[in-house]
């Protein structure tokens, strides 16, 4: 049976203070901080909070937070191709409402957001992932890409490169296409399909080095391979959970 949740989109100027420190602390748990709490508290919250942010903020029955993800958009050219990127910086939901159906299906609610504010353009999220977040958002999308898979098409090089020069300017490694200084992501034990592991694999692969707190900027679409690929996901998670 699927836990009870609600999915609140919030601009990020309309979260309270203490909805703010609840997510953050949320977030503490699931890692092992390289810099002290308050200077992690500062740059969390500045991160989050600013023009054209959103945070989406799962409570379950008693408003209690079990899991979020914050919003940037980022508009960008690239060639005749108008962009919209939607980075999502922070994402950490508890162990037991990982994977759940509202959070698959939340991100669609941004879609009039975006298209009111930016007009129309293609639609694609970004964020630096560690491993479990690059296998849990590949497998929901169908397909990921970075700066070092040799197949990515040049348009996603090029969209990758503005977003990392943004969001991480005195941190991107433009020659290796990595991100580095993070706080090191606290390793769980992955799902143990088949696809998880290749997909585990192949990260490796890209990242060897992600202990040390090397990131990995990666890109995905909201296209007719997102949309296939998370209904069938929602359709056998609520059939498993039902």
């Amino acid at each position: 049976m699927s836990r009870p949740l609600r999915a609140l989109l919030v601009p990020s100027h309309e979260l309270g203070e203490d909805r703010l420190r609840e997510i953050w602390r949320l977030r503490l748990e699931m890692l092992t901080l390289t810099r002290s709490e308050e200077q992690d508290w500062q740059e969390f919250r500045s991160a989050v909070v600013g023009p054209d942010r959103f945070v989406f903020v799962f409570v379950d029955p008693d408003n209690v937070a079990q899991g979020f993800f914050s919003i940037a958009m980022l508009p960008v050219e690239v060639g005749r191709r108008r962009l919209l990127l939607m980075f999502s910086k922070y994402f950490y939901f508890r162990r037991a409402y990982r994977g759940h159906p509202k959070t698959i299906l939340a991100p669609w609610r941004l879609l009039p957001i975006a298209f009111r504010r930016f007009g129309p353009r293609s639609l694609h999220f970004v964020t630096t992932a560690y491993p479990q977040s690059y296998v849990s958002l590949t497998r929901t999308s169908g397909r990921t890409w970075s700066l070092r898979d040799p197949d990515a098409p040049g348009w996603a090089r090029e969209a990758l490169v503005a977003f990392a020069e943004t969001f991480y300017p005195t941190t991107f490694d433009r020659v290796e296409g990595v991100v580095r200084g993070g706080n090191v992501a606290d390793s769980e034990a992955l799902a143990g399909s088949a696809e998880a592991r290749r997909l585990l694999d192949h990260y490796e692969e890209l990242n060897p080095h992600w202990r040390g707190g090397v990131t990995l900027p990666i890109l995905f679409s909201v296209d007719a391979r997102l949309v296939v690929t998370s209904a069938r996901r929602s359709v056998r998670r609520w059939v498993r959970r039902g």
